[in-house]
Parts: C-alpha cells; sequence; structure tokens
C-alpha cells in the first residue's frame, strides 16, 4: 500500500534540548504502524511532532503526498491526523458526551458528529452506559475509552496512539489492543507508540524500534517479534 505519512529525518525537541534526531519511518494506508522502544527513547516527543503539538527543528513531514511540516496542529486536525495523547487528558469535569461532542470540533466532522457518537458507543458499550456520568470519576480504562472515543470523533484519516494501555489492567490492555485490531480492520491508518513492545509487535503491520531518539530497527510487525535482538531488549527472552 501507499505511504500515507511519511516522515524523513525529523529533529524534534524541548527548547535547546533535542530528544529525537533524524528520525525516519513511513505508515503505509489502511495499516497499523508501530514505534516500539523503551521509556525516554523519544517516542512521545515524535508523536507530538507529527501531530503538530511541538514544531519540528528539521526533517521533511508528507501526508497524503503533501508538505504538512510548517502546518499548525488545528490544520493538520482538519486533515485527519489525530493524536490520542499519553495520559488520556480528558476533561474532568465534563461528562462522557461532552468530552465526546468537544472532540468532534472541526468543521469537518461538526457534521457527522451525531452519527459518530452512535458509532463510538457501539464501539464501547461502557461509554454509552455512561455517557451522562463524569469523565473523571471513570476508571483509568474507561478514561483511555473515552480518549480514544474522543479522538475518533474527529474522524480521523490517521489515528495516533500514544502509550494507550499505560497503566491499564491487563485484561483493559488487551480489549484496547483488541479495539485497533477492529479499527484497523476498518480500513482505519493508525500510528501507535508503545512500550509493550511485545503486544504491540503482534499487531502491527509494521515496527520502528527507537532507542535515544533514533532508529534503532524496521521491519514487519512478525518479524520484529521475533527478532533475537528485541526479545533480549524488550522482551526479557
Amino acid at each position: 500500500m501507499s505511504a500515507l505519512l511519511e516522515a524523513e529525518g525529523v529533529v524534534a525537541g524541548y527548547g535547546d534540548i533535542e530528544i529525537v534526531h533524524g528520525f525516519g519511518f513511513a505508515a503505509a494506508e489502511g495499516e497499523v504502524t508501530a514505534l516500539v522502544g523503551a521509556n525516554g527513547a523519544g517516542k512521545t516527543t515524535l508523536m507530538r511532532a507529527l501531530a503538530g503539538v511541538l514544531p519540528l527543528a528539521a526533517g521533511a513531514l508528507r501526508f497524503a503526498g503533501r508538505d504538512i511540516a510548517a502546518a499548525r496542529a488545528h490544520a493538520r486536525v482538519e486533515a485527519g491526523i489525530v493524536l490520542v495523547p499519553e495520559g488520556r487528558l480528558i476533561f474532568p469535569h465534563m461528562s462522557v458526551a461532552e468530552n465526546l461532542r468537544i472532540g468532534a470540533i472541526n468543521p469537518r466532522a461538526r457534521r457527522d458528529r451525531a452519527r459518530t457518537a452512535d458509532e463510538v458507543y457501539a464501539l464501547f458499550p461502557r461509554l454509552a452506559e455512561r455517557r451522562r456520568q463524569l469523565g473523571g470519576t471513570l476508571s483509568g480504562g474507561e478514561q483511555q475509552m473515552l480518549a480514544l472515543g474522543r479522538g475518533l470523533m474527529a474522524k480521523p484519516r490517521l489515528l495516533l496512539l500514544d502509550e494507550p494501555t499505560l497503566g491499564l489492567a491487563p485484561i483493559m490492555a488487551k480489549l484496547i489492543f483488541s479495539t485497533i485490531e477492529r479499527l484497523s480492520e476498518g480500513g482505519l491508518t493508525i500510528v501507535i507508540a508503545e512500550q509493550d513492545v511485545g503486544q504491540t509487535l503482534g499487531i502491527a503491520d509494521r515496527a520502528y524500534v527507537i532507542e535515544n531518539g533514533r532508529l534503532a530497527l524496521a521491519g514487519a510487525g512478525a518479524a520484529l517479534l521475533d527478532d533475537p535482538r528485541v526479545k533480549a531488549a524488550y522482551l526479557g527472552l
């Protein structure tokens, strides 16, 4: 499949502190692309740079063949690039339904807001049961469902998932991974950054290992899952 997102030589960080050093990868349309690595490897910085939350210090970034390196975050959302951030960052004093409505704030998504909300509730029945409940009173797993649902409300062409299972109980993490697979089977292009290397490589079509802000390994998810270097460094095998 053709690449929906292409990053070349991406350099990003915070002020004078460079975290990502010339990283490059491609995300094929309709596939799950994984960015895996240890805590502090630069995954979140890279994801924020892809979403436009952080500016690129250098490098090229193309989405659907268009140069977006200088595009603001809101313009990327309007184009179809949506980030579900690490830590969920839901609005705790707003209801589930209100949190979802905010996800559809861009004009392209607003037109289909009611229908998209029905789709999110069908994907996460627990959110439908709690639609009037305040976001801050939900469990960690339910908040992650809400964060993911809010991202889907923006009608993404490319969904960026940053550490979607961080801090979740194993049963909830399994649910999130199965949901990602369902979304991919429906044709959504997904880039996921995760510390859970084993589970992530198990669902990824293609994966990139990031170490100290640099590309260390790349290949098919299944191939990297069976790679002795990955097993030794990340799976304890």
